[in-house]
């Protein structure tokens, strides 16, 4: 399973990494331009199914047939959709060629709704190692056709074109990897409706925030500040979210299954200190060596990205917590408080966006995403403490640890590089990079330790992290004996 969950987080950073290097900005601008509404829909019909099912202990076979027929019909429904709009989407940004774009793009809702839904036995019952190894798949697919495509075509077809390999590929896949086989039934459409309303309404608010910024920034600044914005945003994200993904699809079904608040107070803390303790000296580490990392990742066109993924890492982490959270309280059984805390940072988030980026450029839309993120977390912490009775201290102390030593981290990383980063040729960047790279990693192992120590080496994410680290050494001296 490690292997499956180095190999599933690896791929995404080499391919943005590779891509970056061969397409223009401009490239990436035009495709999510296109993505934002094909986005926009695919979340106006997104009726969680499967988190019904997962939710649902009781589902039977006609749950799942009444599941897989909902997401075909919905994915037909958006591509027919898409392709009429297609003309119209091009006007409101000015750019002709992007309705080939989500012409060609309409068709990925229409292959995804026909998914296996099967493959969520899967998460349902906490199966991790077929649904990495599904994961995995999906991605190893759409990766071995995006980079070739890049290097052939030199433009965003080859975007395009590896999106819809990787959807049709994903579809085929969960039909290999699961037995089960869908008809056509709405025997429980009304069922899933009732409780799918709420995750409608959050799959909707939390699109609003994460990508309402596309299409401010793509009609104001153009395709190349769009194109920046969204390199920039996916890779100050990138270790937290690939951090965060098995964690909180974890989270969904383990939570539902509990019972006792004790079990649910401990749970939650051992998980937000968990995320903490691995997504916080990543995204500091990201802010500490972006000078050095956007020009020796990316190369020289790509400057811009270095403040916007410097502002950009914070509400990363943010939204990472937000997450996990949302998915505690979801499992629980409460969408509609998450709902209420989504509804507020979306109406916040989309006043900023109106204003702060006619008048800062791209770095308004990113200073907009910051402050929303920040005056969520209270409101997300109130309902845990509301919903769960678990309150905002326990948060506090999982994660004030991993935070101090993470700042303390960035700040001895940013004194130790030189300034002119961006400035050096690439060979000598290269270096001070690593260098800042591995003394963030030293600082922040032993800081996080020596603070855990301090505090008398209490029971949480630390101690797991140890236990693990012994464990496996216990495992490989055992292997290593018979040798001897």
């Amino acid at each position: 399973m490690v292997l499956f969950k180095f190999v599933e987080r690896g791929l995404g950073l080499i391919s943005t990494v590779i891509l970056a290097r061969l397409l223009l900005p401009s490239d990436f601008g035009v495709v999510a331009m296109a993505m934002s509404f094909i986005s926009m829909a695919e979340v106006l019909t997104a009726l969680g199914f499967d988190i019904v099912l997962i939710h649902k202990q009781d589902a039977s076979a006609d749950h799942f047939h009444t599941a897989w027929t909902g997401n075909f019909l919905l994915g037909a429904a958006i591509t027919s959709l898409m392709l009429a709009l297609a003309l119209p989407i091009a006007g409101f940004y000015h750019r002709p060629e992007v309705a080939w774009v989500v012409a060609a793009l309409a068709f990925g809702p229409l292959v995804s709704g026909c998914d296996n839904i099967g493959v969520v036995v899967f998460r349902k019952e906490l199966d991790f190692r077929r649904e990495f190894r599904f994961q995995v798949s999906r991605k190893v697919a759409g990766f071995v056709i995006t980079v070739p495509l890049a290097f052939v075509l030199r433009n965003y077809w080859a975007l395009v074109v590896g999106m819809l390999f990787s959807r049709v590929a994903g579809t085929a896949i969960s039909y290999l990897m699961h037995p089960f086989r869908p008809r056509f039934t709405l025997a429980h459409f009304g069922e899933f409706f009732h409780f799918s309303r709420w995750l409608l309404l959050n799959n909707v608010l939390e699109f609003l925030k994460d990508r309402s910024s596309d299409f401010f920034i793509g009609r104001i600044n153009g395709a190349t500040a769009l194109g920046v914005y969204n390199i920039s945003y996916e890779f100050a994200r990138l270790p937290t979210s690939e951090i965060s993904a098995p964690i909180n699809r974890a989270l969904l079904p383990s939570f539902a299954r509990m019972t006792g608040r004790e079990e649910i107070a401990d749970a939650y803390r051992n998980a937000i200190g968990m995320l903490a303790l691995l997504a916080l000296p990543a995204a500091a580490g990201i802010f500490a060596v972006a000078p050095y990392l956007v020009p020796v990742i990316f190369g020289t066109r790509w400057l811009e990205a270095i403040p916007l993924m410097q502002i950009l890492v914070f509400p990363g982490v943010l939204f990472l917590l937000h997450s996990s959270i949302a998915a505690v309280l979801i499992g629980r059984g409460f969408p509609g408080r998450i709902a209420t805390v989504n509804a507020i940072d979306a109406v916040l988030l989309l006043t900023l966006l109106a204003v702060l980026p006619r008048y800062y450029g791209v770095a308004g839309a990113a200073y907009a995403v910051l402050i929303t993120a920040v005056a969520g977390t209270p409101l997300f912490l109130h309902q845990v403490r509301r919903c769960l009775g678990v309150r905002a201290g326990v948060f506090a102390g999982a994660t004030i640890r991993p935070a101090l030593a993470s700042l303390l981290m960035a700040a001895f990383v940013h004194w130790l590089l030189p300034a002119d980063g961006a400035a050096m040729p690439v060979a000598q960047a290269a270096l001070w990079l690593l260098a800042g790279i591995a003394t963030g990693m030293t600082s922040y192992a032993v800081l996080v330790l020596a603070l855990w120590k301090a505090a008398g080496g209490p029971a949480g994410p630390e101690r797991i992290m140890l236990d693990r680290a012994r464990g496996l050494l216990g495992h490989l001296r055992s292997r290593l004996k018979p040798d001897q």
